[in-house]
């Protein structure tokens, strides 16, 4: 009875969508990010999450890695202008599992004439989860172009204290890989 127990929580654990976040930095090459020392965020209401709250949370937690990293907010006149967006895309993901026994593998009695055939069950299950994408713009704001692009992408948790939590681990992996980029050592 405990295997099957333990069998059971390891497809369960198995089924479950993955919770690591996927962290990508693109930038633009020719731009001279060396003169980079402030930066002005600026919202924008056609894309930023609806829910004020966690909105606020986002962008304090964006805020304070730039400050972190060695950048002076400004309210007008930054070196870069920063904003952020959110996407989510709900998911299913579909699990088997099957209990039972087989039977004896030779050819003999049995269905279409192999073995002595088992009983058993299968059932599927159906898992619905939220991917969210947090997209970090940088513009240049002499020309309004894109300079720079971070996204991190994960299974959304639903309370909003774990979610700021996930926020804060895009984020921290956001600056890692930056500070990878600029020390040259690749993306």
């Amino acid at each position: 009875m405990k295997r099957a127990f333990g069998l059971v929580c390891v497809l369960v654990l198995a089924a479950t969508p993955a919770l690591a976040q996927k962290v990508t930095i693109d930038y633009a090459h020719d731009f001279d990010f060396s003169g980079v020392k402030t930066f002005q965020y600026v919202d924008t209401e056609d894309s930023n999450v609806k829910n004020e709250l966690m909105a606020g949370r986002i962008v304090t937690a964006i805020v304070r890695e730039l400050t972190e990293g060695g950048l002076q907010r400004v309210e007008s006149d930054g070196d870069v202008v920063v904003t952020y967006h959110v996407t989510t895309a709900e998911r299913t993901s579909y699990n088997t599992t099957s209990m039972g026994y087989g039977g004896y593998g030779g050819y003999g009695a049995g269905w279409g004439g192999w073995g002595y055939g088992g009983m058993g069950t299968s059932t599927t299950y159906a898992t619905n989860y939220t991917d969210g994408t947090l997209i970090i713009d940088g513009y240049n704001p002499a020309d309004k172009k894109l300079v720079w692009r971070a996204t991190g992408t994960v299974t959304v948790k639903a309370k909003p204290d774990k979610q700021i939590k996930q926020v804060d681990k895009i984020l921290n992996k956001i600056g890692n890989k930056w500070d990878k980029i600029i020390a040259g050592q690749g993306k």
